[in-house]
């Protein structure tokens, strides 16, 4: 899963360990998003809370990409989607980002 590099991030084996098996899931294993996304809310509340700052994550990684061009015609759908949530998020100041605000601006 080395696609994409980021210098100077220092990302745990157990994060790596899991966004692997993760990514296998998805490519293959998975029955249906909507009925997998369903099955997860039916953790507990915390871990609920915790899986969400968990795709946050993975939509703002993939907004930041799709400002920087980082992408392709193989996920341009799943980029520009996620900058455009996270621009409305950061607008509506639901999530406080200056980093992704500057890049913006740039």
């Amino acid at each position: 899963m080395d696609y994409q590099e980021f210098p100077g991030e220092v990302i745990s084996e157990q994060d790596k360990a899991f966004a692997q098996e993760f990514a296998n899931f998805v490519n293959g294993r998975m029955c249906s998003a909507d009925k997998t996304g369903k099955e997860l809310t039916r953790a507990h509340r915390y871990l609920q809370q915790q899986m969400f700052r968990v795709f946050i994550g993975f939509m703002r990684q993939l907004a930041f990409n799709y400002q920087k061009g980082s992408y392709d015609q193989r996920n341009e759908w799943a980029s520009r989607l996620a900058a455009t949530a996270y621009d409305r998020l950061t607008e509506e100041n639901l999530i406080y980002d200056p980093e992704y605000i500057n890049l913006k601006t740039q």
